[in-house]
């Protein structure tokens, strides 16, 4: 069977003087030209990050495409955006962040104190033996980082009063160790999203479908925290419920304020990057055969098409088989103005997915001792999809045997 839709890497490059968006513009131009491509009328969608050079209104790189092809479709990838909206916190939990990265890199960043810290978690018996480094630009580090120093907080706090770092005096406050809980759980459903939206077949439709999920869920967590149920954030409850045996005392009314504060805030970031009306995706596309056709305006000329569609039940059972790009490709002859207005929802980039996974195996390929290697071709190979047909090539050589 032959993909519809198939996403992959095209090409890469290096700028070699400046980087504007001028210069990325003419690069991709040149490629296109020498491979004889005619992307002015080809070109269907432009996914990128939020940068000034990408995204600026008159000469970054989206708008100097725009000028050349304005039927092109211009999406700001989900997973950055995702990345930006998660930044916002109320001001003790950015006080709490900032200690924990300072309490890891004293420990983490030293190769000393390092081992002593092994050691001691060894000799303790304790599950983990070493934090995770924290680093502001990976995607999946801080909920991972805060889970694993909440995990080691009796190891860490015994580490530091040795060392005599008054940073230990932040881990004995029941507020900062309680502010570490609930972001080590926040962040752990903030990274499931993300993980979501990761992949090379995730369309708009999924991720719109799954941040409209998280979107619906914040409101229902900032009441529940509210009435005093922390059932959505389980390290924090456990924290709670441990402290409530021991000592009868429930969490803190600052900590809880803190927590309804940042759901909050979180639910107005999320939506000043993922607007309600830009997640109302045309949900025909998902589920043609469920949605209500009377929520298709009359004047809408897909809508017979949908209707006719509807009445088939051998194409019910395709559409329950079939991946869904496969599903609408297969009907571009006989709906082709229904299957036009499907693939150009399905065909745009949801995130740049590919090229952050080029950037991974790019650090594979060009080492220390390899930093003057030109990758361009090297790339192209590592991140083709295309079987190599061995045999075929193989074939094609003259054989030299031995004299």
């Amino acid at each position: 069977m032959i993909r519809v839709v198939s996403k992959r890497s095209f090409f890469c490059d290096s700028l070699l003087e400046t980087t504007k968006a001028s210069d990325v513009f003419e690069m991709i131009k040149k490629f296109f030209i020498a491979q004889n491509v005619d992307w002015k009328t080809k070109l269907g969608s432009i996914c990128t990050d939020g940068t000034p050079a990408m995204l600026g209104n008159t000469s970054g790189f989206a708008a100097l495409i725009k000028k050349e092809c304005s039927h092109v479709i211009i999406t700001h990838c989900v997973l950055h955006r995702h990345a930006l909206a998660s930044r916002t916190m109320p001001t003790f939990l950015k006080e709490v962040m900032s200690t924990c990265v300072k309490i890891i890199n004293f420990i983490r960043a030293r190769a000393l104190n390092h081992r002593l810290f092994k050691k001691l978690c060894q000799e303790m018996g304790s599950e983990h033996e070493v934090l995770l480094y924290y680093t502001e630009v990976r995607w999946l580090s801080r909920g991972q980082v805060l889970k694993r120093l909440f995990e080691l907080r009796e190891e860490v706090l015994l580490f530091l009063k040795n060392k005599e770092n008054s940073l230990y005096e932040h881990l004995e406050r029941e507020d900062f160790v309680e502010g570490l809980a609930y972001l080590a759980d926040i962040f752990t459903h903030l990274n499931e999203i993300n993980l979501s939206l990761q992949g090379p077949a995730v369309t708009i439709v999924d991720a719109s479908e799954r941040l409209k999920g998280f979107l619906g869920k914040l409101p229902l967590w900032k009441r529940r925290v509210e009435s005093g149920n922390f059932a959505n954030f389980p390290m924090l409850e456990e924290l709670i419920m441990q402290k409530t045996q021991s000592d009868g005392h429930t969490t803190s009314k600052k900590v809880q304020k803190e927590v309804s504060k940042h759901l909050e805030t979180l639910q107005t970031s999320f939506e000043g990057y993922f607007s309600p009306e830009s997640l109302e995706k045309e949900t025909w596309v998902r589920s043609p055969f469920l949605i209500d056709i009377d929520s298709i305006s009359d004047e809408d000329l897909i809508k017979d098409d949908l209707i006719d569609m509807r009445s088939k039940e051998v194409l019910k059972a395709e559409f329950q088989a079939k991946d869904l790009g496969d599903f609408w490709g297969s009907l571009s002859q006989a709906y082709p103005l229904l299957v036009k207005r499907a693939m150009s929802i399905l065909i745009p980039f949801a995130t740049t997915y590919l090229c952050e996974a080029g950037f991974s195996i790019l650090m594979s390929i060009k080492t220390k001792s390899r930093n003057r290697l030109n990758v361009a071709d090297d790339m192209r190979l590592a991140l083709s999809k295309t079987v190599p047909q061995i045999n075929v090539l193989i074939e094609a050589k003259q054989q030299h045997p031995s004299h």
